[in-house]
């Protein structure tokens, strides 16, 4: 083991300097290339529906991955050894849950009922007329959604300060201007490409650098196992027994229960631009996130046998590259971890704008505004949401990464919707009152788990039963998200549900083609397509920008 100094700061030559300022050019490029596009809302939210299998299966996978997975997940290994492994354990079989169970339906329903944002969906599935479910929903949007950007903005000030040796708040300000720049300009158009190109930097990494690290240095497990704490770095419960292995293991398995609630991997499965396509996206999401949770567990695992000394593990990755790869590959390298970051954090960005400007703006303020009114002021107010997240960041820029993601951000947006998302899509009888009790009860349990040892004291904590202790201590995801389920189904029986002929109408409807409805319907107007008929006509504004996209040769589709 080589004992290396914690001052990575400016360790980077020119080589690496090089290969970054060429990544941002081209993120440039794409952002100014899908500006042309933006004429409608619908545009700017979800690319009107009209992203392909292949893109959408690599954004859905680089709009998560994030720095919470490239900095997160390697100093996680850091710390805690193979139980990093679990990280992966816990996502993959939830996100293919996702693609099986909530893709279709929501692509679909959310298509009949013209919806471009889940805060409108669900006021419209709910047939919620105060407002008040789309007002709350909208809230919790903007709070999680804006302290995720501020964390993938504190992971992209992390990296730049170890390329160029600049103070932190320099990194944390020059990594937002560039999220909230390219995201104000292109909108999804901008936010998919670029995760596409993205993911394919992203799933080369990861899947390189354990190779060449391999090659350089053999497996990591010996030496795992040769060092003073070796027992619990290979132990598959981190050395713990009893109710707090229990706990530890539900506290990785519990990440996956945030992929339902978080909107900014929804709206992928809202935009594909044909139901049929789900399938194919799913595939290549599995493939990315297989390869990649993998990977970084492994660069972790490495950085922790051949390095002594981090105190900041976030520079677990980062360390690793500069050490295995010449300088230039060096620099791609590390491009594809600041390319996560923005992915993340632009597809997050670009949510809590639209919870601001379609659901509350248009939909309290100003019913009448018009397309070219909405994207403009989307533009706006991306960049106000944006740099209150640069001051997120500022504030929260010791805190680690992973920490970060899965307490403020993450956990929050699971905890609060992703009940709500599985109820709307699966049960008839869920009610407005029960939607509203679900998601405060979710987000107050979230937010009062994480402080547990400080309300308590650790002393407290540890002095406890060990279940209890356990159950304090796990990842809070999994106590809210059960609360949040819970007070859902029994608030929605004790309530008056919406009218049930429209609901099983519409439930009946995601069970049968979108083209088959508007051949059902005499006059084609009630209903909208999913663009699989042949030469389907434009009869809704989603329609009309699938016409336009296809005049402007944006996306060929021969089917």
């Amino acid at each position: 083991m080589t004992t290396v100094s914690n001052a990575l700061a400016g360790s980077a030559n020119a080589w690496v300097l090089g290969a970054f300022a060429a990544y941002l050019v081209v993120l440039i490029g794409i952002g100014v290339w899908a500006s042309r596009f933006m004429d409608s809302v619908g545009d700017y939210v979800i690319g009107g529906r009209d992203v392909g299998p292949v893109v959408t299966g690599f954004s859905e996978r680089a709009s998560e991955m994030s720095g919470w997975l490239t900095l997160g997940v390697p100093g996680d290994a850091y710390t805690t050894g193979i139980m990093a492994f679990y990280n992966g354990v816990g996502m993959i079989p939830a996100d293919l849950a996702a693609w099986a169970g909530l893709a279709k339906r929501l692509r679909k329903y959310s298509e009949i009922v013209r919806a471009v944002t889940l805060p409108t969906f669900f006021a419209t599935r709910l047939n919620d007329d105060t407002g008040v479910v789309k007002a709350v929903s909208s809230f919790v949007l903007i709070v999680f959604e804006g302290s995720y950007v501020g964390a993938q903005i504190v992971a992209a000030g992390t990296l730049l300060r170890v390329l160029t040796g600049v103070d932190m708040w320099v990194g944390i300000v020059a990594g937002g201007v560039i999220v909230v720049g390219y995201t104000m300009l292109g909108g999804y158009f901008a936010v998919a490409w670029s995760d596409y190109f993205q993911g394919a930097i992203i799933l080369a990494a990861f899947a390189i650098l354990p190779i060449i690290a391999y090659t350089t240095w053999g497996l990591p497990f010996a030496d795992l196992a040769a060092m003073d704490n070796g027992a619990s770095l290979t132990s598959i419960t981190g050395g713990a027994t009893g109710w707090a292995a229990l706990f530890g293991i539900i506290s990785y398995a519990a990440v996956g229960l945030g992929i339902p609630g978080n909107p900014h991997i929804m709206v992928r499965f809202m935009g594909i631009d044909r139901v049929r396509n789900v399938r194919t996206a799913a595939v290549v999401a599995q493939l990315f996130m297989f390869v990649a949770y993998i990977g970084a567990a492994l660069v972790g695992l490495y950085a922790l046998t051949q390095f002594g000394g981090l105190e900041n593990t976030d520079n677990a990755m980062p360390l690793v590259t500069l050490e295995l790869l010449p300088s230039a590959v060096a620099g791609v390298v590390l491009a594809a971890a600041l390319a996560a970051m923005m992915s993340s954090a632009d597809s997050q960005l670009l949510v809590a704008t639209s919870a601001v400007v379609e659901d509350v703006y248009h939909g309290f303020l100003n019913e009448q505004a018009t397309e070219a009114q909405l994207v403009r002021y989307s533009r706006y107010v991306t960049l106000a949401i944006g740099f209150a997240s640069i001051g997120f960041a500022y504030v929260a820029r010791n805190t680690p990464i992973y920490e970060l993601v899965l307490n403020y951000a993450w956990g929050g947006l699971g905890a609060a919707l992703g009940p709500l998302l599985i109820a709307v899509l699966w049960w008839r009888r869920v009610t407005a009152a029960g939607a509203v009790a679900s998601m405060v009860t979710g987000t107050a349990t979230m937010i009062l788990w994480t402080q547990w040892p400080t309300i308590l004291g650790p002393e407290t904590v540890n002095s406890v039963h060990p279940a209890v202790s356990g159950m304090l201590t796990v990842y809070g995801l999994f106590p809210a998200f059960v609360v949040s389920a819970v007070v859902l189904v029994v608030v929605s029986l004790l309530t008056t549900p919406p009218d049930q002929d429209d609901v099983s109408e519409a439930f009946d409807m995601m069970h049968r083609p979108l083209a088959a409805i508007t051949d059902d319907d005499s006059d084609g107007s009630e209903y909208a397509t999913d663009g699989g008929r042949p030469d389907p006509a434009p009869i809704t504004e989603h329609d009309s920008i699938r016409s336009h996209v296809a005049d402007t040769d944006y996306w060929t589709d021969d089917d």
